[in-house]
């Protein structure tokens, strides 16, 4: 592994409108935060998180009706992607195949490779969640250990459906594999019911489902660096053995600014959806206004993910000017265009671009007239 991940911050231009960034950045959070700094004396906190914290998790996790979440199923992480990892080192073994839909989020097949395991794609529609049981059996070998369902999914919002959710998490426990369910996208309100979670669909977490969050993109706080995977007490104890080796505990100072926000952070958390659902319109409006360009609304998440196939085949031949545009497209668009997109290519789906709307909204609209201009003039 030698590259960055193509969604990592980096440094760009001045004279570039930004769309490319993974994190929520509309202006919501009060001048006076209360994240504030303890300057006490810092001890080592339980690989597993601070008990009262947990707690505040677990209500967190059971609100709006789900079923009731035990503390002690709770492994608080600095951020989701370790959360992750922690439970990938705890469940694959002798078996290391993990499958994951198309288009996936970039860093799966990285993160699945620093544990020892196999990424194993599974392909499937771009803006549609429905899981294709049979693709997804195609897919499975005497090696597979796990699977990874998104949902809301990045790069393009796509939602599991509820029927879809549970006969992938009964086909799971047939075949003895784990069921590992990233929602850090299931908190973001956009307006409407929420994804369905696995949570939801039995009276309590089935011994092979693990469930993965965080603050990051429901409450704006990707820099805060918390998430937590909530797990049966198997899978709990073996994946707290590997944060304790990973990362030791989460820092003491991001586990007290966590539970200020678990505690009192709903009305930014509505703040961020009202934010982001006008966004949104004003995205779809703007993409929709470009010929040829496909790009299904997303039903969760915080991005866009856009086919610009069409709008980028009248370029040139090979060889030729336009060949750039279509052979590195979010390339030519910021070489030439001055906005950063990221290819689609990352998630395993060439030919499409992946954009963020939870930006400011002058930046959004900037950064959108830039795109629709480029597009267009193809």
């Amino acid at each position: 592994m030698t590259a960055l991940s193509p969604t990592a911050a980096g440094a760009h231009g001045q004279d570039v409108v930004v769309l490319s960034t993974g994190d929520v950045r509309v202006p919501v959070h009060p001048a006076a935060s209360a994240l504030r700094v303890r300057r006490a004396d810092q001890h080592y906190r339980a690989p597993a998180g601070d008990p009262d914290l947990r707690s505040l998790i677990a209500r967190y996790a059971g609100r709006e009706g789900a079923p009731a979440v035990s503390a002690e199923q709770v492994l608080v992480a600095p951020g989701a992607r370790q959360a992750l990892v922690a439970v990938l080192g705890a469940v694959l073994g002798e078996r290391r195949e993990v499958l994951f839909a198309t288009p996936y989020w970039a860093s799966y097949p990285h993160l699945v490779k620093l544990v020892g395991g196999v990424p194993v794609p599974v392909p499937g529609p771009v803006g549609d969640g429905t899981l294709d049981m049979d693709a997804w059996e195609a897919r499975r070998t005497p090696d597979t250990a796990a699977v990874i369902v998104n949902s809301p999914r990045n790069p393009d919002g796509a939602v599991a459906p509820e029927d879809s959710l549970r006969a992938l998490v009964e086909w799971a426990g047939r075949h003895g594999l784990t069921v590992i369910c990233d929602e850090v996208y299931r908190g973001v309100p956009l307006g409407g019911r929420a994804a369905p979670s696995v949570r939801d669909l039995f009276p309590e977490l089935p011994g092979h489902c693990v469930v993965v969050d965080g603050l990051s993109k429901s409450h704006a706080l990707a820099g805060l660096r918390f998430g937590w995977a909530i797990a049966p007490a198997a899978i709990h104890a073996r994946a707290v053995a590997v944060a304790s080796h990973l990362v030791g505990n989460t820092s003491g100072l991001v586990q007290d600014a966590a539970a200020v926000v678990l505690a009192e952070g709903e009305p930014e958390r509505q703040r961020v959806g009202i934010e982001l659902a006008a966004n949104l319109d004003l995205a779809m409006k703007v993409l929709d206004s470009v010929e040829g360009l496909v790009c299904p609304r997303p039903r969760g998440g915080i991005f866009l993910f856009p086919d610009v196939r069409t709008p980028l085949a009248g370029l040139g031949r090979p060889g030729e000017p336009g060949d750039e545009a279509r052979r590195a497209p979010a390339a030519w668009l910021k070489d030439r265009h001055r906005v950063a997109v990221v290819d689609g290519s990352a998630f395993g789906a060439p030919g499409h671009l992946r954009l963020s709307f939870a930006l400011p909204a002058e930046q959004l609209a900037a950064g959108l007239e830039r795109l629709r201009h480029a597009l267009a003039a193809s």
